[in-house]
């Protein structure tokens, strides 16, 4: 802009042989239509070079404020556990290879883990020191399970004769190391046809890490090194009525008002 105003000014007028006083004694009439072409032409390099950088201006304000040129349409679910909308997953997706084993060993655990056959010698294999269950757990995990959950479901299976299935409804990643699966625990026992169904939710954190066998053998057991740091679960409900949080919020405030 600089060099272009140095470019219309740096050009003057002619010198004009015009006297002028009160009254113009003498005109060299010549020299004006060069004198009003000369300014003409400079307003009007100022008044283009304006509206450009105007029209600019403009153009890019219109560009910014455009409305969204295209639409896709999205289909949500209602989560009844949550209690909230959810877009439903894609059919397809890119999912990285890591990830789908991690998904298949989180699985295979919940199912060695929660799963109580009908053979009593399988049932302490499957759940004893060395077996493919203590391969897949931290110390700590493990210890937690032996300590709590063996002896309960061993007592159940022994005075109650329980049998339970385990089924794994979803898996999904929450984020880098931490897992949220949701399985189905069906009861059954003697003399009743129906079992009892409960809907559990569990969370795991788990890695792939270097664990150190003492022979090939037990290598075998656990391949990939897949190690459960830390596993919970919590009582989500059964199928038909499951407990919500904004369900049990409700119960609890009408308790509280309830007169």
């Amino acid at each position: 802009m600089i060099e272009l105003l140095n470019t219309v000014f740096k050009y003057k007028e002619k010198q004009s042989p015009d006297k002028l006083g009160l009254y113009p004694e003498a005109i060299h009439t010549g020299a004006m239509p060069e004198r009003r072409y000369l300014w003409s032409s400079r307003l009007l390099v100022i008044f283009a070079a304006l509206s450009i950088c105007l029209n600019i201006m403009l153009v890019s304000s219109i560009y910014v404020m455009l409305p969204q040129r295209g639409a896709e349409p999205l289909l949500f679910q209602h989560l009844r556990t949550f209690s909230q909308l959810a877009p439903l997953e894609r059919a397809e997706r890119p999912v990285a290879a890591i990830d789908l084993l991690t998904e298949a060993f989180i699985e295979e655990f919940i199912l060695l883990r929660h799963t109580i056959t009908a053979d009593y010698d399988e049932l302490i294999t499957r759940w004893g020191r060395g077996s493919r269950l203590f391969w897949m757990s931290s110390q700590r995990v493990y210890q937690n399970f032996a300590s709590n959950d063996i002896n309960r479901n061993i007592n159940e299976f022994k005075m109650r004769g329980l049998v339970r299935l385990t089924e794994v409804e979803w898996i999904k990643p929450m984020s880098r190391g931490f897992w949220e699966a949701q399985f189905i625990t069906m009861d059954y026992y003697p003399g009743e046809t129906i079992p009892v169904i409960n809907v559990w939710r569990a969370y795991v954190r788990a890695l792939l890490a270097p664990i150190p066998y003492e022979n090939r053998s037990l290598r075998e057991q656990n391949p990939f090194g897949f190690l459960v740091t830390s596993y919970s679960t919590s009582y989500v409900g059964t199928p038909d009525d499951p407990e919500s949080y904004m369900n049990t919020a409700k119960d609890v405030r009408s308790e509280q008002y309830a007169y």
